[in-house]
């Protein structure tokens, strides 16, 4: 129960990673224009969520 918990976790995280990484960068694009800083937070936290998404499909054991 506890490792489905976890797994419903970590994919709520991704989502919220993948989302706010992507909304950063089109509100950086297209309305304030933070500058480069804000484009390279807003892109690693795309990278993080695909990295964490990528471990959930391909690396954690799935439970039969």
């Amino acid at each position: 129960m506890i490792k489905n918990n976890m797994k419903q976790v970590v994919k709520l995280s991704v989502f919220i990673l993948l989302v706010t990484g992507t909304l950063g960068l089109l509100i950086n694009e297209f309305i304030f224009n933070w500058g480069s800083t804000a484009t390279l937070t807003f892109a690693a936290l795309n990278v993080v969520g695909l990295a964490i998404l990528a471990y959930t499909y391909w690396g954690m054991e799935k439970e039969a």
